[in-house]
This record gives C-alpha cells, sequence and structure tokens, in this order.
C-alpha cells in the first residue's frame, strides 16, 4: 500500500451528531463543506475523527436526535471502515478489499491514523507556548523535561550564589594580620598571674619600706629623749646605734632589692590582647575563605550541570527532524526564520501549519480545517497548491448560503455539490437488510442496572 493512496475515497454517515444521512465521494484534493450555522458542516468533521480515532473521540451522545441507531462509514483504498453506535454502546468493523475481517480494528486504525484531530488553523491561532508543545511533541523531544531540570539547577545556583555573596561579603569585612603569626593566642591569665605576683612583691616591699621608715623616726624620737633624758644618754645612744645598723641593713637590703618594674608586664598584656584580637580575626578570615572557596566551588559546579543540560538539550534537538525547514523555538514559543512565528505572514503560518499537519499524518494523508470561513482567496490558494503537491486531502468546513462552491450542507444532508442538487444516498433508500459482520465494542460506559446484554448491531 502506498502513502499517496491512503485517502478517503467515501465517506457516509447516518444519525450521527448532527447529520440524517450524509455521502460524499471526494473528487479533489480538496473537500469544502459549506453551509449555514448548524446546519451539520462540524459534524461531518467530528464523524471523520470518531470513526478513526474512537475513544475519548466520541462524545456521550453521538446519535441524532431521535433515532435508535447511528453509524459512520469511511472507505479507504483498501479498507471499509465502519463504526456503528446504539443508545449504549459503539462498535467497530474492518473490512479489507478481499473480504477479510481485520483483526483488533482499533488498534489498526491506531497504527494508521496520525492525529486526525489535529487542525492547521487552530494550530497557527495558539498561543506560542502551545504551539510549542504540539511540535516538540510531533518531533520526540521532551525539551520541558530538560528546561525544568535547568530551571531547578538555576534556581539550586541562584540560592548557592546568594550564599556565596554573603560569604564573600563576610570575607570583605574581614581582615588578615601577616605580622601575628599562628592561630594560637597568647595566655592572658599566664601574663596576669606575673604581674599579680610582681604587686604582691612590691606591696610588701612597700611595708617593708614603710616599717623601715618607722625605725628612722623612732630614732628621731629617741634623740629627742636623749635630750630630755641625759641620764639615759648613753643607753638610748646604744638602742639608736642599734637601730640605725638595723636601719642601714634593711636600706642595704632594699636597695639590693628594689622595687619591680610592672609597666614591661602591663605593655605584654596589651600587646597580647592586641595579637590575639588579630589571631580572632585570622581565624575568621580563613574560616570566610573557606566557606567562599565552597561555595564557589558548588556554584561552579551546577554551572557545570545547566551547561551539560544546555548541551544534552542541543544534541536531541540537532538530532531531530523539524517538520518545517527553517523553524525552530525558544522558550516562548517557535521561530520561523529566527523570528517569533507570530510575526510570520499569514500565508508562511498557513504553510507552517499545513506542513505539521502533514507531518502528524505520514499514512493515512487527510487534514481537517474546521473554520475555512476565515480564509481569504489567497490562503485559499496556498493551501490547494500545498496540498496537490503534497498529494494530502483536506476537509474543509466554512459558513456559506453559497450553493455553487463545495459540498452544500443544509438539516443534516447533502443538498448541493457545486451547485448541483443532491438525492439522498442509497443507504437511506434500499430496505434494512441483516448481515453478519465481525465487530469490536468500544469501551463505553452504561450504568450496571440499565446496560443490556451486547449483540452487534444489524447492517441497516
Amino acid at each position: 500500500m502506498k502513502n499517496d493512496s491512503m485517502k478517503i475515497l467515501r465517506f457516509y454517515a447516518e444519525n450521527v451528531l448532527k447529520l440524517k444521512a450524509v455521502e460524499i465521494v471526494p473528487k479533489d484534493n480538496m473537500v469544502e463543506i459549506r453551509g449555514k450555522n448548524a446546519s451539520g458542516k462540524s459534524s461531518i468533521l467530528d464523524s471523520i475523527v470518531m470513526a478513526l480515532a474512537g475513544g475519548k473521540s466520541i462524545p456521550e451522545k453521538p446519535i441524532n436526535k431521535g433515532a435508535d441507531k447511528g453509524k459512520i462509514i469511511i472507505e479507504l483504498p483498501m479498507y471499509k471502515i465502519t463504526r456503528s453506535f446504539t443508545k449504549d454502546n459503539s462498535y467497530l468493523a474492518i473490512e479489507a478489499v478481499d473480504g477479510s475481517k481485520v483483526k483488533s480494528p482499533q488498534k489498526f486504525l491506531d497504527d494508521l491514523v496520525g492525529s486526525i484531530s489535529f487542525d492547521p488553523l487552530e494550530f497557527i491561532n495558539k498561543e506560542g507556548a502551545e504551539q510549542r508543545r504540539v511540535v516538540l511533541e510531533l518531533i520526540g523531544v521532551d525539551v520541558d523535561a530538560l528546561d525544568m531540570e535547568e530551571k531547578e539547577l538555576r534556581d539550586q545556583r541562584m540560592i548557592i550564589g546568594r550564599d556565596m555573596k554573603i560569604a564573600k561579603g563576610t570575607l570583605d569585612s574581614l581582615t588578615f594580620d601577616q605580622e601575628v603569626g599562628g592561630l594560637l593566642e597568647v595566655s592572658v591569665t599566664d601574663i596576669a598571674g606575673k604581674m599579680n605576683a610582681d604587686m604582691e612583691f612590691n606591696i610588701a616591699w612597700d611595708q617593708k619600706n614603710t616599717d623601715n621608715e618607722d625605725l628612722k623616726n623612732q630614732a628621731r624620737e629617741n634623740r629627742k629623749k636623749i635630750e630630755e633624758h641625759k641620764v639615759e644618754i648613753i643607753k638610748l645612744e646604744t638602742a639608736n646605734n642599734n637601730l640605725k645598723a638595723e636601719y642601714e641593713t634593711t636600706l642595704a637590703e632594699l636597695n639590693a632589692n628594689p622595687k619591680r618594674d610592672i609597666s614591661d608586664v602591663q605593655s605584654q598584656i596589651a600587646a597580647a590582647e592586641d595579637k590575639n584580637r588579630k589571631i580572632r580575626s585570622n581565624k575568621l578570615y580563613l574560616d570566610a575563605k573557606e566557606k567562599h572557596a565552597d561555595q564557589t566551588k558548588l556554584y561552579d559546579s551546577k554551572t557545570s550541570e545547566i551547561e551539560a543540560v544546555e548541551k544534552k538539550r542541543k544534541v536531541a534537538l540537532e538530532g531531530a527532524k523539524m517538520p518545517v525547514v527553517g523553524l525552530t523555538f525558544d522558550e516562548n514559543g517557535l521561530l520561523y526564520d529566527g523570528i517569533p512565528l507570530a510575526q510570520a505572514s499569514d500565508g508562511q503560518k498557513l504553510m507552517i501549519g499545513l506542513q505539521i499537519s502533514m507531518a502528524l499524518n505520514p499514512t493515512l494523508r487527510v487534514l481537517r480545517i474546521k473554520d475555512g470561513s476565515l480564509l481569504d482567496n489567497d490562503n485559499r490558494a496556498i493551501i490547494r497548491e500545498i496540498i496537490k503537491d503534497q498529494d494530502f486531502q483536506l476537509w474543509m468546513e466554512s459558513v456559506s448560503d453559497d450553493k455553487n462552491v463545495g459540498i452544500f450542507i443544509e438539516d443534516g444532508g447533502v443538498v448541493a455539490i457545486d451547485g448541483k442538487a443532491q438525492a439522498k444516498p442509497k443507504e437511506m433508500k434500499k430496505a434494512a437488510a441483516p448481515v453478519k459482520e465481525v465487530v469490536e465494542k468500544e469501551n463505553v460506559p452504561v450504568p450496571a442496572a440499565t446496560k443490556p446484554e451486547i449483540q452487534p448491531p444489524e447492517e441497516w
């Protein structure tokens, strides 16, 4: 099976959404569905998605109001896809051209169908971040995870950087005195003990000197007594001579051991305090220096990790094939030729949206646009040229009351194609004829009390 043949050859829907009975056999790469609002245009495009994607694309009530059953048939070059609906369930059957039934039909479609619900026009009108997400998912690169990893690393580095600045501020506020040498403080207590011993010695010296001076005073008093008491002169002179001798002996002893000078010890204490202050400052400086070095090392480590993530992202993106030449992206959205996609021309945006849509649907080459009314003639010409060149089929709906162009829908049915009135599809005319059909039941939740026994629906 060639990819370029995988387009819808025939579409049929009956009693689905707002459709009563619609049959479309595309004659061109562009299948334009026209009609007034609420006529059933969107139901055709939605039915294509429902038939092919199944699952969540099927609404809670897919059947047209008033009907009991509904179905969608899509014929491809080698397969006929039938998705049938009852009030409680949906069924899927796929028949090959040789009459064989496809086992596990939904898995078959999942492998065949790309992102059939992707609308290029809707895509180019999205916010830049959402466009970026779609493209990254398309090329298979999980940049968001890398961005999150980088953000976490940058947040961690920011905290480390803040601590590093605090450590640097502490370091800059301190100085290191090279003169003190070493980090062991001088014992002021030992020096003070020595000073106390010297002060005690000096106090004793002062007391001894005072006592000695008292001896001299006593001798002076005795001289007075000698004058007053001539009788005792000899005795007193003898006593005085003894006192004098004792005085001279003590004076000689005091002169031999003079008072000690404590100014040097005081200077030592002052010097020790100054040295210790410098030593403590040096300790603070070295601690701050070590902390700053640790923070710097940690900061550099985070920087290396961030660079590794950036390199990982670069390698991932260099290895990924972008769906459009010149299309890149940044953290905010997509870029085309280096400028934000939002600033590109309408034609460029449309071309990019179509090429992305094509990349999302490489096998079943079917695209859709739900709001073709927004396109002017120039944009329509661009679309026609691209889908014809790439051999894709585009289903597009437009609000219009002109029945002369495209497939015109009215009240859930096709009433005109390019201005020619249309009869009802054959499925609406023929009588019901039961045909056995291999089907796959969709997993549609039904309340246990009301869920009937599941039986394959009869062919209408």
